[in-house]
């Protein structure tokens, strides 16, 4: 064993890992996952190395390692939460606790390609630093091979279980690649021998490294070449996972586009999604969520083929819309509500949330583009004052219902504010105006809107952004027994040249509530406002103020009355709305964005790494001349200082003095490991043990040839090591503790009682 092939095995399974994350891509519809797993793929190998050179026992080990996990998630998702920017709390917990919650219910029902959820990057990540800290202590530790390439293997099959069909066949052709590199550099390290410092041990060792690479690569081509070729490659899965009740159907199924939300209005508001050509603005909605779990809003909703379900429109009046993707990263094909008639290539389609969605193999590519035509229909004021409460058994069964043991304060408020007015209208106008007259819009606060962020929403913050307000209204509106969902899109963008401009910062969320045999919009969200939706809910329409996804417009602005709403029963006449922009300075960062997941932890890493890389080579240098000067004028401690110096060099590199061992058995094993010229070595270790044993001090002249020695044993220990390898184990942590080790061993501490008594 020798630490250059170490450290060749070291980076050999760092980069099966790397390979492992990559094919992960297959689950996922962008790489924003990417930067956290390498971050935390990096972290778990690189704690398991420290703490292992370090010999630290494997529950200190651990503990370590779930402290630094800890730390790193929390910064790079919730950093909102931290105390003092870095250290987890309850509110850390409580959020994680619902995004893994969300990301559990997710998992039943979403097919890759899906989103990077903050529950699935927090999951995976942890498996990733978990399954690296595994493989190093197999590897390394307990010596294991198979053992230690297993968690990037489960990871491997896992992909190939749920992940799409794209880069399967070159993803497990890599995963072969890595396996044999590594596979080799292990049997080097463990098997192999001492050999002389210098060229010749990186002769011996790249050797059979060449060989296991040229062969690995060979067996990789193969398998790229011929598995495609062999008969059945092609075939349906003999047993598919999602069907093990013989029910499911061709239909896609998606997870929430409401999680993350936060992350889509900030991560990317600034840049282009898609334009859309139409004559007039509105809403480009991309489903209805009509299921809570007191969690997370979603649908469970199956798609079939959207040319049969719109075929074409009827007549009337209608929208029609050229949408042309830019970069839309999802799934889902924004289009107003409600399709009837659809044109572009093969899509799905959900009559009931009025959801468009890509087949199966399709990707959003940049120029990506369809056809839709809406029906749009704006309700009069008498028709939905004169609705009443009756709703279709159906439409009740799915849209009525609440979580067990819901938030009772929400009921009570629910009930408080639509305690003046009667019908199903004026309690779903008083609910918006409560949250126009009394809320604010901010960006900058935690996300979510399960039913804890959603009391702390009402009772505490009384601000947000459109998942809290959309999701609160709707949960309200069912407490006070009105069918409601949450609509989630985008709002229409700016006009250019006949087109509109959709970016990040135009997505949106909305409720929609069931009234007179139709889903009716509102809008509780100060600063926004549906076009043409002004007639019934008195918000003007308005969105974003361009290039500030935090603005929600000036004071006042949008919630202007319409005609019809002074008749309602129990409503207030002041239509003077209130939308207030509160100061947002703050901690919280947009989650999931990439300046969480990477500026944040870099400039953490290189901030520590730029202060260890100056303060450990000075503290070893300092406590050198310290140990040298208090043995100054000491002849007996001067010339063990000279050979402590020497020890120090030998531990760096894997030799070290057993307790058992004098000076000069020590200085043998070293020549035998080393087959170096250990004549200077054995004269110092001579003159230690005159130093620490014999009646008489040493005289000058045995002070001078132990510090050349001395000297000349150092430089030629240096000179048989590459310049980044000195670098590399002056800084590593065992650098501080080295020359205290070294020193204290078999005899060393004798000669500390000499200290000052043969000074003069």
């Amino acid at each position: 064993m020798t630490r250059q092939s170490l450290r060749l095995a070291e980076v050999a399974l760092w980069t099966l890992t790397l390979v492992s994350v990559l094919t992960a891509r297959r689950l996922f519809d962008s790489w924003d996952y990417l930067p956290l797993w390498l971050i935390l793929a990096a972290g778990g190998h690189a704690t398991a190395a420290v703490t292992r050179r370090q010999r630290w026992p494997m529950a200190i080990a651990a503990t370590i390692g779930l402290v630094l996990l800890a730390i790193s998630v929390s910064l790079a998702l919730y950093s909102d939460t931290l105390l003092a920017g870095l250290m987890p709390t309850a509110a850390t917990v409580r959020q994680a606790a619902a995004d893994i919650a969300a990301a559990w219910d997710a998992f039943g029902i979403v097919e890759a390609p899906t989103a990077a959820t903050p529950g699935f990057l927090l999951v995976g990540g942890a498996i990733i630093w978990l399954g690296a800290v595994a493989a190093d202590t197999a590897a390394f530790r307990g010596r294991l091979l198979i053992e230690a390439m297993l968690p990037s293997l489960i990871m491997l099959a896992f992909v190939g279980a749920l992940g799409t069909d794209g880069w399967r066949i070159r993803s497990a052709a890599f995963m072969v690649v890595a396996c044999v590199a590594f596979a080799a550099a292990h049997g080097i390290h463990h098997t192999g021998g001492w050999v002389q410092i210098g060229p010749a041990r990186r002769r011996r060792v790249s050797v059979p490294m060449r060989t296991a690479l040229r062969f690995g690569g060979i067996v990789a081509v193969g398998a790229a070449l011929i598995v495609p070729l062999l008969p059945g490659t092609d075939a349906p899965a003999i047993m598919s996972w999602k069907d093990f009740d013989g029910t499911a159907t061709a239909s896609r199924v998606t997870i929430s586009p409401l999680v993350n939300a936060q992350g889509r209005l900030t991560g990317v508001s600034g840049g282009e999604l898609f334009r859309v050509r139409a004559e007039r603005p509105a809403y480009w909605r991309v489903s209805g969520l009509g299921r809570f779990d007191g969690t997370v809003w979603g649908s469970e909703q199956l798609y079939s083929d959207a040319a049969e379900l719109l075929s074409a429109p009827p007549p009337g009046d209608y929208l029609r819309q050229e949408v042309t993707v830019a970069a839309l990263d999802s799934i889902w094909l924004p289009a107003a509500f409600e399709p009837v008639a659809y044109d572009g290539p093969h899509a799905l389609y959900d009559a009931e949330s009025g959801a468009l969605v890509t087949d199966h193999s399709m990707e959003l590519e940049p120029g990506f583009s369809y056809t839709v035509s809406s029906a749009i229909r704006v309700p009069s004021v008498a028709a939905l004052v004169s609705a009443t409460d009756d709703v279709p058994s159906e439409i009740a069964e799915n849209y009525l219902e609440l979580p067990e043991g819901f938030n009772e304060r929400v009921v009570e408020l629910a009930a408080e504010v639509t305690a003046d007015v009667s019908g199903p209208y004026a309690k779903s106008l008083a609910l918006q105006n409560f949250f126009l007259e009394n809320f604010a819009y901010a960006l900058r606060v935690p996300s979510g809107h399960d039913t804890e962020r959603m009391e702390q929403f009402l009772f505490e913050d009384r601000r947000g952004y459109c998942e809290q307000f959309s999701g609160t209204y709707a949960a309200m509106a069912r407490a006070v027994g009105l069918p409601s969902r949450v609509a989630v899109g985008f709002t229409p963008g700016d006009l250019v040249d006949g087109e509109y401009i959709v970016r990040g910062e135009h997505y949106h969320a909305w409720p929609e509530v069931w009234i007179g045999g139709r889903w009716v919009y509102f809008e509780p969200t100060p600063g926004r406002g549906a076009p043409g939706a002004v007639v019934y809910t008195g918000v003007a329409p308005q969105q974003v103020v361009s290039g500030d996804p935090e603005a929600a417009g000036e004071a006042g602005s949008g919630f202007i009355g319409a005609l019809g709403l002074d008749d309602l029963e129990g409503t207030s006449g002041n239509l003077e709305g209130f939308v207030d922009v509160l100061d947002t300075e703050g901690s919280n960062q947009a989650t999931g964005s990439w300046a969480d997941w990477v500026v944040i932890p870099f400039y953490a890493m290189a901030a520590v790494a730029g202060v260890w890389l100056i303060s450990v080579p000075a503290v070893v240098r300092l406590r050198r001349a310290l140990h040298h000067r208090r043995a100054r004028g000491n002849p007996r401690a001067t010339v063990e200082a000279s050979w402590h110096d020497v020890a120090e060099r030998l531990f760096e590199i894997g030799l070290d003095q057993r307790r058992a061992e004098t000076h000069s058995e020590f200085a043998t094993r070293v020549d035998r490991r080393l087959r170096m010229d250990a004549s200077e070595l054995a004269s110092l270790a001579a003159a230690t043990q005159e130093a620490c044993f014999a009646a008489d001090p040493p005289s000058p002249q045995t002070v001078v040839s132990a510090r050349l020695d001395a000297h000349s044993l150092e430089a030629r220990i240096r000179s048989g090591r590459s310049y980044w390898d000195r670098v590399a184990t002056a800084c590593r942590p065992i650098a501080l503790t080295a020359g205290p080790r070294s020193r204290h061993r078999n005899g060393a501490r004798l000669s500390e009682q000499y200290v000052g008594t043969d000074a003069g």
